[in-house]
């Protein structure tokens, strides 16, 4: 434990506070108990050859929302792909934006996307190149560029829509009234619980994140 207590202390002094100290102390203490895992580093650093039972989680609701998300989006992009150019969802979600908030600069539409500023550049050239939307310099802020939506843009959005909406009738097929409106009102429930939970978590240290391995 003594190199353990090292590195947490030197950590501390540098203000990566209390929570990785602990984490970290918990690491070397599990890890002092199983010697012989130290000993054979083909245990921790070996490929698994074998199946692994991994418990299914007791509220699988997340694969759900991605089955229904990922089956919608592909049928609203594959009805949508034959009208042109700048038709995916990502497309369609901007344009979106930009009709309620005309005026918008990248970084703000970025933001609205939650996206890189370099995707979201992507995203509007793309509809610039198809005609749906047009940029036109800030005269508060001439580094920054302000983004309209087009009319043929408008007509565009407005036909994605439809489809969109079309696809939904079908997934709500098979449910009455009471039910889409209690389906409504749960999903925003389970999103209010999501936005506090991000807002009240404190990120790691950038130098502290671990990479992940696919």
């Amino acid at each position: 434990m003594g190199e353990a207590e090292g590195i947490c202390r030197g950590r501390s002094r540098r203000g990566y506070g209390s929570g990785i100290i602990i984490s970290r102390l918990i690491y070397y203490q599990a890890y002092d108990k199983l010697p012989s895992m130290k000993k054979d580093s083909t245990i921790t650093s070996g490929a698994i050859r074998e199946p692994v039972q991994i418990p299914e989680p007791e509220h699988d609701v997340a694969r759900a929302l991605k089955q229904v998300m990922h089956s919608f989006r592909t049928i609203v992009e594959g009805r949508m792909r034959a009208r042109g150019p700048a038709s995916s969802f990502a497309h369609a979600l901007l344009m979106f934006s930009l009709a309620r908030e005309p005026g918008l600069s990248g970084a703000q539409a970025a933001r609205r996307a939650q996206v890189t500023a370099q995707t979201m550049n992507g995203l509007l050239r793309n509809l610039e190149a198809a005609g749906y939307a047009v940029r036109e310099q800030n005269p508060e802020n001439r580094r920054a560029d302000r983004w309209f939506l087009t009319r043929a843009g408008l007509r565009h959005l407005e036909r994605g829509t439809a489809i969109a909406d079309g696809v939904t009738r079908v997934m709500l097929t098979s449910m009455s009234n009471t039910e889409v409106r209690q389906l409504r009102a749960l999903l925003h429930k389970c999103a209010r619980a999501l936005r506090t939970s991000a807002a009240t978590t404190v990120p790691l240290p950038r130098q502290h994140q671990q990479p992940l391995h696919t």
